[in-house]
């Protein structure tokens, strides 16, 4: 009982990530929506998506690095999960655009 709290406890600290994440995911959004309402194409949103939000993209990328490096992960092993973490959110957020019709 006694280790699954402290586990509750471990768990709930402040991920060193949320910021940076948050930063990374809000500038990706507000893109989206203001492509929507400019009525970009498809074909313009894909071409400008992959050159936003890079100075957030960057802190966010290399805060996940610090913290699984401090969880004792390989520098390879964590720069993996960290490309995954910013890809994931890319396509994540890529899915709510919708071009004009």
């Amino acid at each position: 009982m006694l280790s699954s709290l402290l586990a509750l406890a471990m768990a709930m600290q402040s991920d060193t990530t949320r910021a940076s994440r948050e930063a990374f995911t809000r500038c990706l959004r507000q893109f989206v929506e203001s492509s929507m309402q400019a009525r970009k194409t498809a074909a313009q949103f894909e071409a400008e998506y992959a050159q936003v939000c890079t100075a957030e993209q960057t802190a966010f990328r290399e805060a996940m690095i610090r913290r699984d490096m401090a969880m004792r992960s390989t520098r390879s092993s964590a720069e993996e999960t960290a490309n995954l973490e910013v890809e994931d959110a890319r396509t994540n957020l890529a899915g709510l655009f919708e071009p004009p019709r």
